[in-house]
Order: structure tokens, then C-alpha cells, then sequence
């Protein structure tokens, strides 16, 4: 056999790529420190081909390669902790510890969450997806470890747009007061979603724009002491004078006064520096707030100009998977935008945000009064196109939902109408100031819950489905749901008319294409009141919301088979429509309640407690809703809904035998 000459061009076999050779953290450790920008290449690489097929938050994802690299480089997190606040980052973490053979089903039904989740690997400790709550929680496992001989060290990763929540503030706080162990990374890239607000955004502004004084620090005391005549003498006076000049010069001065070891600012994609650091952190006491620069979507070719449409991406079904990334093409389905929703136009109609942001532009063009207000969401919530109407009347306050509901109580304290858009699993951030600043003063603040009900590919981290229960139960609101887009328009018209607090949900998704009545026909729109779309024997559906156009097909395909069922839009979970209920309690033998909500506390026990209330009738009230478990991810809200039995046939299901348990 003769040898092959060193010259020939014909393919070999190559050594595997950095990234087929990381599968675990063990694996990272055994690269060499030159080795880790090429590995963060390739990992880049994976994920900008991975993540552009199956859909995902993308643009925070290439922005934390290098960080979370160094992280598991320096560290050990079989023994130390890592929390990620939102943990939506967190997809190199997931490629580190042995998941890159599974992000062909990232967000999909059955596959990989898009969120850190303990059911899926030990290196996960918390399922998250709410901002601000990562440094209370690795302070709680610092503490919970301090008592051991040599405990492990805990970290945190947080963006610069989440430290601003109240809680993150709360924490950082409590942790320099008590100086544990605690490693703060602030992962700065002016940017949640879309770019990030208020004072401590513009603190970290002047840091970066600083960074020539970064040594100030460590040089001051030798300029000052090189003075003529008062060199030679240090005194008080003269550490007064560095200090001021410190407090002037060295970034971080505000960390500092709170007892935490302030470093940075340092580039966040200098792999080769993030280690050097890391290891020099790691030796050190009490709470440090490692600050890196980083550039959100780093590596997409719209990062620079686009940085928000770079957050999420929608799967591409046509993007073709390069060799090595463990992915066949073709077998995934491709996923709606997650950001751009007033966009998103549908094969049925616009979508639920959609009808929301032209509705309200609409009534701001004709009343002054009108305020809208959102907490770090201004396109997932639509309000992006009233900014850019209405400069004046738009306020983005960040990620402070607290805060945002209790400065649309003092705006219509002061005679403004502000309608505050937040998703409803957001809302739940606010709840005491929606009940005291809001339900207490019985103010007129009209709240628009978006993403209410189930929503797919995020999870039950976002699945806005306790609303109308923790809502419900506050004296003086009043609780809608438009069915379509011509109702929208009307409940924010009643809301801003409504002399009290108001909250209205819809789903995200697509609004029907084709009224079934005519706004002109239907019957006016007043709280309490319900609208019957049509009667029919024995059983009759009292449908919420979007799941009001699931009622009415399940009674077309019982009306082809000769059955004629009752649908009635409730619109409104609190007041309920006690005249029509006490009338339909006396005519039929079934009443079916529908809503994509927890059963417990829902629109479905709105009806229940209200019938309590009224004369004994024959119905029997079956209600319809989400069962008391978290509703996994899939890969649509469909899918949820059907799961559940909260679909056509699932409503058919139920509906066949009611009513044949009724003819007995």
C-alpha cells in the first residue's frame, strides 16, 4: 500500500470543531485559554443558524456568548451557583451543559424550554422569566450555604434595563449591607427589549462613555501627592480632595456606597479578559458587581441598526441548517414574531395588539386626556406607534410594573385618562398597587392586558391566565374582553368614558377576520351587559373573550347536525349579566361557560356565584377553563388550548354530552 502524498488535495478526516467537542462543562475546562475566542465563534455561529430556524430571543443570546463562556470556564456549577435573571440568555449555558443536540425542538412542542428549567438539567436551578429577581435569589443561596467550611460561590447575570426593577435594587442592597460572598455580573447593552430607560440607564450611559477614566482610581492619590508643597503633607484635607475627585472621576461611585466592589467596565466579548477577571473576582470578599460592555445581537447583520427586531426572532422554515449543528431542515414550524406584533397580520385579521394600538390612536387623536404608559414593552405591546404620534402622552417607565401603575394613578388623579398596557403574567408584579393606588381610589385607569390566556412558545412563565381571579376581587373594577376588533375599539372607548378603574384582556394572536354581527346591530356596549348571538335548546355557551369564536364554531358544526345551541359573548367577567343569566337559568337545562383562564376564580366562578345569588333555576352551570397546573410550552397557543380540551372539539366533547345526558 503506497502512502498519501502530503500534497494531495483529497478530503481527510478532520478533528472535530471546538463545538462538537464541548459537551459538558469538564469539556470547556479542558480547552486552553487561546482556544475560547475561536470555541465563542463557533458557538455564535450555532446559534445564529440554530435559533433563525426554530425561533427564540436571539439578540440576547449573541450578546452573552463570551460571558457565559468564561463563567463555566472559571467556575465550577456542578458545586457553585448561577442564576440568570429572565434566564431567556441563557442558550450557550444550555449549549455548555450538554443541550446542543436539542435546540431543533427549542420552544417546540415537546422540546427544549426557552428558559432555564430544572426538569431539564441540574445546572439550571430556577425556571424563570420575569426580570429583576436573580440577585435575591443567589443572595438566598449564598446565605443558604455560608455555613459551610468553604461554601460555594454564587452569581448572578443581569441586564442593565432589569437592574432597574425595584426588586433587583432591593436585593443589591440588602446583599452590601451584609457583605456575603456574591458576584453581580451586569450584562450592559442599553437594551431589554427595546433600549433601556431612566436615570441609572443614563448612569450607565456616562460609565461607558468614561472609560479613559477607569484607571483614575488607582492613579489619583499619586497625582495629588505629586502637588508641590502640599505633597509631601497627606492629611484629612487632602483625602477630602481625592474623594471628591474620585466621586468625580471613578465610575461605579454609587455601587461603592452601597458596599459592593465595583469593577468595570470591561469589553463583554473579550473572552481572553472576562477570564483574567473572573479569577480575580473569585478571590475576593463580600459583593462585587462585575460591569461588562456588550453588544446585544453581536454577530447578526441587523444587531447595529435593529437591536430590538434582533430580540426575537420568528422560525424560518426555508433557513437551511449548516453541517454540524445536529438539525435536519424541514421538520419544525415556523413561529410568529415575538416583538413586532402590530405588524403581524394574520390569514384570519390583524392581531388582538394590533386592533389595540389602532383603537387607541385613534381616541388619543380626539381626546387630549389620554395617556398610555408601559413598563419596558413599547412594541410587544403596540404602543411603539403611539410613541412616535403622541411623544408627549407616551411614557415608557422600564421594568417597574409597581411603578408604572402607581404614576398612572397620580395621572388620573390629576384629571389625565392613562391606559396602562402590560401583559397580564406582568401585571402580577403590580398587584399592590393596582389594589391600593387604583381599586382603593376607585380612579378612573383603564389597564390592557395583552397576552392574556395561553401563549405558546414562552411557557407558563408568561401565560397570562390569573388575571380575571386576582382582578376580580377588587371592589370598583370592571373586567372585558373583546371577541374581535370592532369590540376592542368600543371597550377602550368605555374604559376612558368609565368614571373608575378598568381592566381588559386579549390574547396574543389574530383577531377574527369576519364579524359575525355588525357593530351597528350589536347591542351597546355598557358593563354588565352580555350579548346573545343566538338562542337555541337545552344548552347554551357563555363564551369570554377570543374564546368566543371557538363557541360559535362548535355551534356550526352542531347546527349541521340539526342540534341548535345558545352562544352569548359575556364581554364583561365583572359586573356578569345577571338579568340574561337569571333568564337563561329558567330556559335552559345546560349553561357551558368558556374562557382560556384558571377555572378556580375565573369568569366561568364569576357566573357561579352570581347564580348563587339569583332564583333557583333549572340549569346546571359546567364550566370550561384551564385545569390547576401550569400549562407547559408548545410550539402555538393552539396546541395549549387543544391540550386542555379548550378547543372546537374538546367544546364539542363536553357540549354531546351535556346534552345527552339532558334527553334523559
Amino acid at each position: 500500500m503506497t502512502s498519501k502524498p502530503v500534497n494531495d488535495p483529497s478530503p481527510t478526516k478532520t478533528d472535530p470543531s471546538l463545538l462538537e467537542q464541548v459537551n459538558c462543562p469538564a469539556d470547556l475546562h479542558g480547552l486552553r485559554l487561546d482556544q475560547l475566542p475561536a470555541y465563542c465563534g463557533e458557538v455564535r455561529e450555532f446559534l445564529l443558524d440554530s435559533v433563525q430556524r426554530t425561533g427564540g430571543h436571539l439578540g440576547s443570546n449573541l450578546g452573552t456568548v463570551e460571558i457565559t463562556t468564561a463563567l463555566h470556564y472559571v467556575y465550577n456549577f456542578k458545586r457553585d451557583r448561577v442564576v440568570w435573571d429572565v434566564s431567556h440568555q441563557s442558550y450557550t449555558h444550555k449549549i455548555i451543559t450538554g443541550r446542543r443536540g436539542e435546540f431543533a425542538g427549542l420552544r417546540q412542542t415537546g422540546g427544549m424550554c426557552g428558559f432555564t428549567n430544572p426538569e431539564e438539567s441540574p445546572y439550571d436551578l430556577f425556571h424563570t422569566g420575569h426580570a429583576g429577581t436573580s440577585i435575591s435569589s443567589a443572595l438566598g443561596l449564598a446565605l443558604g450555604t455560608a455555613h459551610e467550611p468553604n461554601p460555594p460561590h454564587a452569581v448572578a447575570v443581569i441586564g442593565d434595563a432589569s437592574l432597574g426593577a425595584g426588586v433587583a435594587f432591593e436585593a443589591i442592597n440588602h446583599a452590601g449591607a451584609l457583605g456575603q460572598r456574591l458576584l453581580v455580573v451586569l450584562n450592559d447593552n442599553e437594551w431589554s427589549i427595546s433600549r433601556s430607560v431612566g436615570a441609572m440607564a443614563k448612569y450607565f450611559s456616562r460609565i461607558r462613555s468614561a472609560r479613559l477614566v477607569q484607571r483614575a482610581g488607582q492613579e489619583i492619590q499619586s497625582l495629588i501627592t505629586a502637588i508641590p508643597v502640599i505633597g509631601a503633607r497627606v492629611d484629612r484635607t487632602l483625602d477630602q480632595i481625592g474623594e471628591v475627585v474620585r466621586h468625580t472621576l471613578v465610575p461605579g461611585h454609587v455601587f461603592d456606597e452601597l458596599g459592593v466592589t465595583y469593577v468595570g467596565p470591561i469589553d463583554g466579548h473579550d473572552v481572553k479578559q472576562l477570564v483574567e477577571n473572573l479569577k480575580r473576582i473569585k478571590e475576593l470578599d463580600g459583593v462585587v458587581l462585575l460591569h461588562i460592555i456588550t453588544q446585544k445581537g453581536k454577530g447578526h447583520p441587523d444587531a447595529l441598526k435593529h437591536p430590538e427586531r434582533v430580540h426575537g426572532v420568528k422560525g424560518d422554515g426555508s433557513h437551511k441548517a449548516k453541517s454540524g449543528c445536529g438539525m435536519e431542515s424541514g421538520k419544525l414550524v415556523p413561529q410568529a414574531s415575538l416583538q413586532v406584533a402590530t405588524e403581524d397580520l394574520v390569514k384570519n385579521g390583524p392581531s388582538f395588539t394590533a386592533c389595540f394600538a389602532e383603537a387607541l390612536i385613534d381616541l388619543a387623536e380626539k381626546d387630549m386626556r389620554i395617556h398610555a404608559i408601559t413598563a419596558a414593552m413599547p412594541s410587544g405591546t403596540g404602543l411603539d406607534a403611539f410613541a412616535e404620534r403622541f411623544p408627549g402622552r407616551f411614557h415608557d417607565t422600564g421594568i417597574t410594573e409597581q411603578h408604572a401603575m402607581a404614576m398612572s394613578a397620580g395621572l388620573a388623579k390629576a384629571g389625565a385618562r392613562p391606559v396602562v398596557a402590560i401583559y397580564s403574567t406582568f401585571l402580577q408584579r403590580g398587584y399592590d398597587q393596582v389594589f391600593q393606588e387604583v381599586a382603593l381610589q376607585n380612579l378612573p385607569v383603564l389597564i390592557c392586558m395583552d397576552r392574556a390566556g395561553v401563549v405558546g412558545q414562552d411557557g407558563p412563565t408568561h401565560n397570562g391566565v390569573f388575571d380575571i381571579a386576582f382582578l376580580r376581587t377588587l371592589p370598583n373594577f370592571v373586567l372585558a374582553a373583546p371577541r374581535d376588533q370592532s369590540d376592542m375599539k368600543r371597550m377602550l372607548k368605555l374604559g376612558l368614558q368609565h368614571d373608575g378603574p378598568m381592566a381588559v384582556r386579549f390574547p396574543r394572536g389574530a383577531s377574527p377576520g369576519v364579524e359575525t354581527i355588525h357593530v351597528d346591530e350589536r347591542r351597546e356596549m355598557l358593563p354588565g351587559k352580555a350579548e346573545v348571538l343566538c338562542e337555541g335548546e337545552r344548552l347554551v355557551i357563555w363564551a369570554y373573550g377570543a374564546m368566543v369564536g371557538t363557541a360559535l364554531q362548535a355551534a356550526e358544526e352542531l347546527r349541521a347536525e340539526g342540534i341548535e345551541i345558545g352562544v352569548v359573548d359575556a364581554r364583561f367577567a365583572k359586573p356578569v349579566d345577571e338579568e340574561l343569566l337569571c333568564r337563561h337559568l329558567q330556559d335552559y337545562k345546560h349553561i357551558l361557560t368558556l374562557e382560556d383562564h384558571q377555572r378556580a376564580g375565573g369568569f366561568g366562578s364569576a357566573l357561579l356565584e352570581c347564580a348563587n345569588r339569583l332564583p333557583q333555576g333549572t340549569a346546571r352551570l359546567r364550566l370550561l377553563g384551564l385545569p390547576d397546573r401550569f400549562v407547559d410550552h408548545k410550539t402555538t397557543r393552539e396546541e395549549q388550548l387543544s391540550e386542555v380540551g379548550l378547543d372546537v372539539p374538546g367544546v364539542l366533547r363536553v357540549a354531546r354530552s351535556l346534552l345527552s345526558a339532558s334527553r334523559v
